[in-house]
């Protein structure tokens, strides 16, 4: 058997330890709605980052939700990252349901106020079921 040797050198001194902390923003604030994925396509030179919010252009694919030029309704919230480039498609699940804190969604600069994200989903078509609120 193998004996481990400990160092005692410096006992009694005091020490300190050092390490890279991290934290990490809650998705979701609670389990109900139970949230509901559905799968949708993604159109060509499109970028989203994960738990982007999310609506339906003109040709039915996902771009950025938002409010200004060609306003896109809410419909939903990206589930991973998604890039496509010229000539590329892609299909992508997207949270349809669900209670999600606003901090941790990606948004366009047209939701530029906790009021105007509190109320992106209000008037989402069904079966949208998605409630914005931010961590008690």
């Amino acid at each position: 058997m193998a004996v481990t040797n400990i160092p005692y050198a410096g006992a009694g001194m005091a020490g300190f330890e050092s390490n890279d902390g991290f934290a990490q923003v809650e998705l979701f604030n609670s389990a109900i709605p139970h949230p509901v994925t559905e799968d949708f396509p993604v159109g060509e030179s499109t970028n989203l980052l994960a738990f982007s919010v999310v609506g339906l252009n003109a040709d039915g694919n996902l771009v950025l939700a938002q409010t200004s030029g060609t306003a896109v309704a809410p419909i939903g919230v990206t589930t991973a990252p998604v890039a496509t480039g010229a000539g590329q498609t892609d299909r992508i699940a997207i949270y349809r349901a669900g209670n999600f804190n606003p901090a941790a969604l990606a948004w366009h600069a047209d939701f530029n106020t906790d009021a105007k994200k509190a109320a992106a989903f209000r008037s989402a078509p069904a079966p949208t079921n998605i409630v914005i609120r931010k961590r008690l």
